[in-house]
């Protein structure tokens, strides 16, 4: 089974809170999947990639998610 972590971030660092979640994943699954939704976060995409326990990332970036409101971000 997947289990995908949504990576808490400011669209240029991750934030403390995602490493915490990336554990706790890992004891359900050794198959852990990052999503980041953001605007101009590709740092972050590649931070997450080097996340242990990550084995991939998505990544989905518009100008629409700068704000990491929740109404944006549910349709990816």
């Amino acid at each position: 089974m997947n289990v995908l972590v949504l990576v808490e971030h400011d669209n240029s660092e991750v934030k403390a809170s995602t490493l915490n979640t990336v554990t706790a994943a890992c004891e359900l699954s050794d198959d852990v999947h990052a999503l980041v939704i953001g605007s101009q976060c590709g740092q972050v995409a590649e931070q997450s990639a080097k996340i242990a326990g990550v084995g991939k990332v998505l990544h989905s970036d518009h100008a629409s998610f700068q704000y990491g409101l929740a109404e944006n971000a549910a349709p990816v």
